[in-house]
């Protein structure tokens, strides 16, 4: 029996368990087929019309996932998409850069005003959270809610993928959000202004103009995308530089490796670890027959630590030469949000470098793992801070 708490604070032994016994396998726990070899994974993530992503269809009456983008297959998700990705070019992006750097940089000022902080609380989540919901027109008192939103969303999906009972709080949540972002699509369609929920509100896919309700769905993708991402990546960078102070002094050293390191703790620690798919046609994988109808769990974590695809895989190396690991993705559903959070991350490292020399968990403090184990990340981590003179 897996332990789900395991899986939550370190599911690297059993990754490397399964990599070597049983790289695709069988769990009735899950009631799927597990996938942990890079090969097959990438073989999963490439085939839609073989594994689809409308893993959520009759699932629930009130969670309608499958009206969001993940849950899609072509053709719409095709048309979807096409509008989702004009938030995240790299153009886009770049505008972004300067209000970036001023957010971190008056972050790092409240948190170098503190002898401990917690990085999660103080800045790994306030951070992405404040840029995109700044890019979506999301006013400031209502941000607090929005990333609670953002977290009952995933915990919400898990919940549904791993056939338990829907929770009140989640469908409660999941209403409030859903009437906030199709109010506020249609305010922006009698007064638009700069800001994605107005070009969502106005935006047409085959000369049809969205309903409210996708156009929320897409706030509610955008929400998810443009933040989960890149909080979890700096909360499991800055836990494996802290056990790895080395890499850490090699970085101040040669800050050029930042775009190096941050694809290195993409693959060393995966923000998200898992997604589900439905097989639609009788299937062979890894050598086990498949049925139409049966599900299948990928596992990018085990994936970027497969000794078949990287060299030295439990090794955390930020000079590793950049590779195709799996944690964003691949194929069709490869992550929106990515541009985004390599750029935040991107600037953010490099402050932390410039005004930080080292830091280290205070004496007594531990890491609090998050509460799901699709999404791999810390809920707390407490920090001293030494600053650079």
């Amino acid at each position: 029996m897996i332990n789900e708490l395991d899986l939550r604070l370190d599911p690297y032994p059993w990754y490397e368990e399964m990599l070597q016994v049983s790289p695709v396998e069988y769990s009735p726990q899950f009631g799927a087929y597990l996938i942990f070899r890079y090969e097959e994974v990438r073989k999963v993530f490439a085939d839609h019309q073989t594994f689809s992503s409308a893993v959520f269809d009759g699932l629930s009456q009130e969670l309608t996932f499958e009206n969001q983008l993940q849950g899609m297959d072509p053709p719409r998700h095709t048309q979807l998409r096409a509008l989702a990705v004009h938030a995240f070019t790299p153009k886009a992006v770049a505008d972004l850069e300067p209000r970036i750097r001023r957010l971190v940089s008056e972050l790092l000022d409240q948190a170098l005003a503190k002898d401990e902080i917690d990085f999660v609380r103080d800045f790994a989540i306030p951070f992405p959270v404040t840029v995109i919901a700044e890019m979506l027109g999301v006013p400031e008192e209502d941000r607090d809610q929005f990333k609670y939103w953002s977290d009952v969303i995933i915990e919400a999906s898990e919940h549904l993928l791993t056939g338990k009972a829907e929770d009140p709080r989640h469908v409660a949540a999941y209403r409030e959000m859903k009437d906030y972002f199709e109010q506020r699509t249609r305010e922006r369609r009698e007064a638009p202004q700069d800001d994605l929920i107005s070009r969502l509100a106005l935006a047409e896919v085959e000369g049809q103009r969205l309903t409210d309700a996708e156009a929320g769905n897409f706030c509610l993708l955008l929400m998810v995308a443009g933040n989960e991402t890149t909080t979890n990546l700096l909360s499991n960078a800055i836990r494996t530089f802290i056990e790895h102070p080395g890499q850490w002094e090699l970085l101040c050293r040669e800050p050029g490796l930042i775009p190096q390191a941050i694809e290195e703790v993409l693959r060393f620690r995966s923000p998200v670890q898992l997604l589900y798919r439905v097989v639609k046609q009788d299937v062979e994988l890894g050598g086990r027959q498949m049925k139409a109808g049966e599900r299948v769990v990928v596992f990018m974590g085990a994936a970027n630590r497969d000794a078949g695809r990287f060299e030295r895989p439990d090794t955390f190396d930020i000079t590793r030469p950049l590779g195709p690991h799996m944690s964003l993705g691949h194929g069709i559903h490869f992550c929106l949000g990515a541009p985004l959070a390599r750029l935040e991350s991107k600037i953010a490292l490099e402050a932390l470098i410039e005004r930080i020399r080292e830091f280290h968990l205070p004496e007594g403090g531990r890491l609090e793992p998050l509460s799901t184990f699709n999404v791999f990340g810390l809920r707390r981590l407490p920090l001293r801070l030494v600053r650079r003179k």
